[in-house]
């Protein structure tokens, strides 16, 4: 017969029995928790949504953008232009998360009061524009608030009219260093890009027009806002400084308003305005560009 005390510590032992189990599933649940991937520190960094904006995290798109401009007042003409263009980013990975990317422009002008050696009176003409072509290397990120790339622009000239084209081979370098800015809201950014033009030959009567010689910096500064709206700053446009005429400055208001539509689609709408200029150095007034993307 078992006495009381034996009945008690073997109660005891059962029920120490039956939480054990118990008591281990937090330990194993905590055990078996993940830590934060990759991918939810890039969403908290970049958010899930890239408006191509960023040359270190290109996308494949394929865009066509309208722009206005309205050109300085000359001689009592208001000369204007229009500007169609077709335009296509690709990018590849090189493996170790270096990045490889291009972008291929081609414009068509039309412009109207607008002058040249073989068009004093300022017909209006339509014709294809200088054809664009750049390539960078995207190097591998060193942290995630930050990315880089190094590249080189070239510019052909595909126009057969003066007006709508400079009539020079043109290259140069880029460098672009973009810091992100969570703190702001996950996908916002500031990205300083430098982009340095030299014309290394003229195409045929072409000879007796100005070489090009500019720094453009372009100071980009990319807001992302709720429900895929964003605002750029400084999205296409430039600070120019023309060292093929002394020096000159030319420096612009530029912002742009854009959304995602139909998660494959961007659609944007940018103001560019002269803020200030050197004299003789005012590439234009102001313009205005609309743009439709589609983003594979």
């Amino acid at each position: 017969m078992l006495r009381p005390w034996s009945l008690a510590i073997r109660a005891r032992n059962l029920i120490a029995a039956a939480m054990l189990p118990a008591l281990c599933v937090p330990a194993v649940a905590l055990a078996d928790e993940p830590a934060p991937s990759t991918s939810d520190t890039e969403t908290a960094m970049h958010g899930t949504f890239n408006n191509g904006e960023d040359i270190t995290r290109p996308r494949n798109l394929f865009q066509v953008r309208q722009r206005y401009s309205r050109l300085p007042d000359a001689e009592g003409r208001e000369p204007e232009k229009w500007t169609t263009t077709l335009r296509a980013d690709v990018w590849t990975g090189l493996g170790d998360d270096w990045r490889l990317y291009g972008r291929v422009d081609e414009p068509l002008v039309y412009s109207n009061d607008v002058t040249s050696s073989f068009n004093p009176n300022g017909h209006s003409r339509f014709g294809q524009g200088d054809l664009l072509t750049e390539v960078a290397i995207i190097a591998p990120p060193p942290t995630a608030r930050i990315g880089y790339g190094l590249g080189v622009r070239a510019i052909w000239p595909t126009a057969g009219l003066n007006e709508t084209g400079q009539g020079k081979y043109q290259i140069g370098p880029l460098a672009g260093v973009r810091y992100s800015l969570p703190e702001i809201s996950p996908g916002s950014f500031f990205l300083p890009q430098v982009i340095y033009l030299n014309s290394v030959a003229s195409r045929n009567h072409n000879k007796g027009r100005a070489d090009i010689n500019q720094l453009n910096i372009q100071p980009k500064f990319n807001v992302a806002l709720p429900d895929d709206w964003f605002l750029t700053a400084y999205a296409s446009e430039n600070i120019v400084i023309n060292y093929g005429n002394q020096g000159k400055l030319f420096f612009p208001f530029d912002l742009m308003v854009g959304k995602k539509l139909f998660n494959t689609f961007v659609a944007s709408l940018e103001y560019s305005r002269e803020v200030m200029h050197d004299k003789n150095f005012e590439p234009y007034q102001w313009q205005l560009e609309a743009r439709i993307g589609y983003y594979l």
